[in-house]
């Protein structure tokens, strides 16, 4: 009977493992337990390619094709997990924070109108401003934090690449092999050799 019961637990596990690898096959990337859809990504690419179009960008040093993919990814993997840090670390961002980053922005730049040079050149899409300066200020209350505990810019750098490391760590990043493979060092994700099948340009 422990046999029949053992030789039943197998087969319910490697459908499990199965089930759970099929469940991946339209994400692009996994961070915990959520998904990046293959969709999303290409979306973001898609949209970065055609606001280049606006803009002159024949000064520009811009990535493209698996690139391009990769290095979203990488961003959207990044976003996840520095979520993950703020929940950890109970940092909340309102509305109010993010407008008023957003007029020092343009103060920064010299105007909104000077807005989709900077995100064509950065490769942000415009609808994911707001993102890219939430998780900037997740990332200045961190680092205030350290600050006021006495930490000098080195220690308060360390700290925070310590706890987004160690939060990609304990997440689990998996990446989808066509578009490379997840490095715990640089938290990006990196060409696979021979390169695979990977988002691309329309």
């Amino acid at each position: 009977m422990k046999r029949v019961l053992a030789q039943v637990l197998v087969a319910f596990v490697a459908a499990t493992v199965a089930l759970t690898g099929c469940s991946k096959v339209d994400s692009a990337a996994t961070v915990g337990d959520a998904q990046i859809a293959l969709s999303d990504l290409q979306s973001q690419v898609d949209l970065i390619l055609s606001e280049r179009e606006g803009v002159d960008t024949s000064q520009m040093q811009l990535e493209d094709g698996e690139a391009l993919t990769r290095s979203q990814l990488s961003y959207m993997i990044s976003n996840l997990i520095i979520e993950g840090v703020a929940k950890d670390e109970k940092i909340e961002i309102t509305t109010s924070e993010i407008e008023a980053y957003k007029t020092e922005i343009y103060t920064n730049i010299g105007g909104q109108e000077n807005l989709p040079n900077v995100l064509v050149s950065a490769a942000i899409p415009s609808t994911s401003l707001d993102d890219v300066l939430r998780r900037d200020l997740i990332l200045r209350k961190i680092g205030q934090k350290q600050s006021a505990a006495g930490s000098d810019d080195a220690a308060v750098n360390a700290s925070i690449q310590k706890l987004v490391t160690d939060k990609a760590n304990s997440l689990k990043v998996t990446v989808n092999p066509r578009y490379g493979t997840w490095d715990v060092n640089t938290l990006t994700v990196v060409a696979s050799e021979p390169a695979g099948d990977a988002v691309t340009d329309k």
